[in-house]
């Protein structure tokens, strides 16, 4: 059972990555999924079917694993170059660097009962732009941010099947800019913030002996997010309503040998959800329009995962990510393209207690993302824009996994 130290542990572990979260987690793009550094060194192949704490983000159901009490703290240094080579105009390039924490926490209640919360941010967005750049009308400065707090329960009807539910309570803010048409010395901004809630909900399933099955479910949360649209310095009330995409999970661990696992994913992202969102002002008249008509994504991974030694394991992964942006839909604040990820890590046991994990993952633009906004284009402001954008992004992640009650860590 845990004890005083444990429980301070905990809180102290919370409020810091709370404070982090506040200060710093910005992404390189909407949805985020840096949550664990393990996960990463297979470029999240598997995550739903696996037994790392940090995996129960993408399937409460993984809590069933915990032991004892377990605490996991993770860390995710985003490196992005999002570059937009206008037609006419200097190249530019919109990436902002990001430090991406989660925590994780899992305690045993009953011999079939676990009680697990994590601290996350699931979406976010950080781009910036000169002021004075070819589509400035379109874009400056573009900021989504997010905490995620998800206490969880996790039940083992028998050694082959588990389940788990959540319950999600999500801060969100957006800050978006761009020069006014009018006036380009003078910036348009829309400044609104939302609490929503939503669930989550998955299973575990061992058909026959060295074979795990998982599938996690994390709903839409509407946010109805409200502040200002300032306009040249004049700020109005208002604000719109934002339905974050449902999310679903599946993944498979297969036992290839004793000391080698082979894994998978499939991940379904419901960012459909996403069309023309309407600011309005307190008189429900409308100021202007979010023509975002964003399509669903889709990630496929397969990754590897060998236990070299008792203490030391290595991993490795290969992923294709679908895009929610496509040619008809792309603009100048996350000119996103399909991208091809590799990624390797590895997890070293300090001690019976402690495991330390990193890894490496790198994200690749696949071909030029072409930019058109036209006359024909619903949010054409007067100017068109042309051009492309190339995207890449490193992620470097560590984390600690403290199994303080129970035996040793896995």
């Amino acid at each position: 059972m845990p004890t005083f130290r444990c429980t301070a542990l905990f809180c102290l572990t919370f409020a810091g990555s709370l404070a982090l979260l506040m200060q710093s987690a910005h992404a390189g793009g909407f949805l985020v999924r840096s949550h664990s550094a393990a996960g990463f060194g297979t470029s999240l192949a598997g995550v739903a079917a696996g037994d790392q704490l940090s995996y129960s983000y993408w399937n409460p159901a993984v809590l069933s694993h915990v032991q004892g009490f377990e605490i996991e703290a993770d860390a995710a240094l985003i490196l992005p170059s999002i570059d937009i080579d206008p037609d006419t105009g200097s190249s530019v390039d919109i990436g902002e660097i990001a430090l991406v924490p989660s925590t994780f926490v899992g305690v045993r209640l009953t011999e079939d009962i676990v009680m697990g919360l994590a601290i996350s941010s699931p979406f976010g967005l950080s781009t910036e732009a000169p002021d004075d750049w070819a589509g400035q009308i379109y874009s400056r400065s573009s900021e989504m941010f997010s905490i995620n707090i998800n206490p969880m329960l996790s039940y083992r009807f028998s050694d082959y099947f588990a389940v788990g539910a959540g319950i999600q309570a999500q801060y969100f803010s957006a800050d978006l800019t761009s020069a006014y048409p009018l006036a380009p010395a003078s910036d348009v901004e829309l400044d609104a913030s939302d609490v929503g809630f939503g669930f989550n909900l998955g299973f575990q399933l061992t058909p026959w002996q060295g074979t795990d099955i998982g599938v996690g479910f994390r709903s839409s949360i509407r946010h109805d997010v409200d502040g200002d649209f300032v306009v040249a310095g004049t700020a109005i009330p208002a604000g719109t309503t934002l339905d974050t995409p449902e999310v679903v999970s599946v993944g498979i661990n297969q036992a290839v040998t004793d000391r080698f696992r082979a894994l998978g994913t499939v991940e379904w992202s419901n960012w459909s959800r996403l069309g023309d969102l309407a600011v309005v002002d307190n008189s429900g008249s409308t100021l202007t329009t979010l023509y975002l008509r964003y399509n669903d994504g889709w990630l496929f991974s397969l990754g590897g995962e060998y236990d070299v030694s008792d203490r030391l394991t290595l991993r490795a992964g290969l992923g294709y990510e679908i895009s929610p942006l496509d040619d008809d839909n792309r603009d100048t604040r996350f000119p996103e393209t399909d991208q091809f990820m590799v990624s390797a890590g590895l997890s070293y046991k300090y001690s019976d207690y402690t495991t330390l994990s990193a890894s490496y993952l790198y994200s690749m633009g696949l071909g030029d993302g072409d930019i058109s906004i036209d006359a024909s284009d619903p949010g054409y402001l007067g100017a068109p824009f042309s051009g492309t954008s190339d995207l890449g992004i490193s992620i470097v992640s560590v984390g600690i996994n403290m199994k303080l009650g129970g035996g040793p860590s896995k």
